[in-house]
């Protein structure tokens, strides 16, 4: 079974990453960054990218705790590797490409299908939640954010609170009905499964902490690019972290948008193209794109180097 698994772990691992390289090779139009070359550009695009590569492990550390509040303890480095090696399959169309890679392996690491299927159902609500209290909290921060909250008679607002109010309440829910569901579909399929605990109180609040971390370093990530390509130009932090936060949530939760391609770019224009001018919008976004492309790549190129480790590891 396990090397059934491993197999299509595998496989998703390479189409993930020819989808990856074809993305790389056609939509990436470096010539528009061309008239803003520099050395302060590229180190600000190299920087950009190690500070995002940062948030797999910070998401490692994540499940691995996540993991442990229900019940099942895992080594940090295969956790990492298999989040870093699954990157690539953001690319594939239908933007699951990763999550089924993620469970091929995981399965393959003796991960419980019953828990592991819990925490990814966890990890999505906790994130998409962290996301929008990250957009929120900083779009508060900045004036042109806090503008754009209270639009349209604070329309935007309103949904951002109803939104982080119904993921608020379905984590009790979630603990609640999760470890029935699990234990029903054991019955059913006549295989033998341990009772799913659910994670302790403490376990929300720690992960939501930490996905707040990520968010806040691809926001230092975002604001290094902008340094970097418009040095005379006033830095906004709060407004780039909430920019990318709010289009990082949206474009998880649109179907069919490999990598959330197209809709985050849209929201980000949306959100940032008032204060900063459409112009160097789109170029920041552009190199964005770049960063977090060439970031993916060379996560997936450390995930492969660390899976090859824990295969020659006694």
């Amino acid at each position: 079974m396990k090397r059934w698994v491993r197999w299509i772990g595998m496989a998703l691992a390479i189409a993930g990453s020819i989808a990856f390289v074809g993305y790389v090779l056609s939509s990436l139009n470096i010539e528009d960054l061309r008239a803003h070359l520099s050395v302060r550009t590229v180190m600000a695009i190299i920087l950009a990218m190690l500070l995002y590569s940062l948030t797999v492990p910070i998401s490692a550390y994540a499940w691995q705790r996540l993991l442990a509040s229900l019940g099942h303890r895992q080594p940090f480095v295969p956790l990492n590797a298999i989040l870093l090696t699954t990157q690539a399959g953001k690319y594939l169309p239908g933007n699951v490409g990763q999550h089924l890679g993620r469970i091929g392996l995981a399965l393959a690491q003796g991960i419980p299908a019953p828990v592991l299927v819990a925490s990814m159902a966890y990890e999505v609500l906790l994130l998409m939640l962290a996301g929008v209290l990250v957009g929120l909290a900083c779009s508060a921060l900045s004036e042109p954010g806090l503008a754009l909250l209270l639009q349209g008679r604070g329309a935007a607002l309103a949904t951002a609170i109803a939104v982080a109010v119904a993921g608020l309440g379905a984590i009790p829910l979630l603990g609640r009905y999760l470890p029935r569901l699990v234990a029903r579909i054991a019955r059913a399929r006549d295989f033998a499964a341990e009772p799913l605990r659910a994670p302790g109180w403490t376990t929300p609040p720690l992960l939501i902490a930490i996905y707040t971390l990520a968010y806040l370093v691809i926001g230092a990530a975002t604001s290094l690019l902008a340094v970097g390509l418009f040095p005379e130009a006033r830095l906004d932090f709060a407004l780039l972290t909430a920019a990318f936060a709010i289009a990082w949530v949206v474009g998880f939760v649109t179907p069919g948008a490999p990598a959330g391609i197209g809709v985050r770019e849209a929201l980000l224009m949306l959100m940032l193209g008032g204060s900063m001018g459409a112009a160097e919008t789109s170029l920041l976004i552009l190199a964005l794109r770049i960063v977090t492309t060439l970031g993916d790549m060379l996560c997936f190129a450390a995930g492969l180097a660390q899976m090859a480790w824990l295969r020659r590891k006694p």
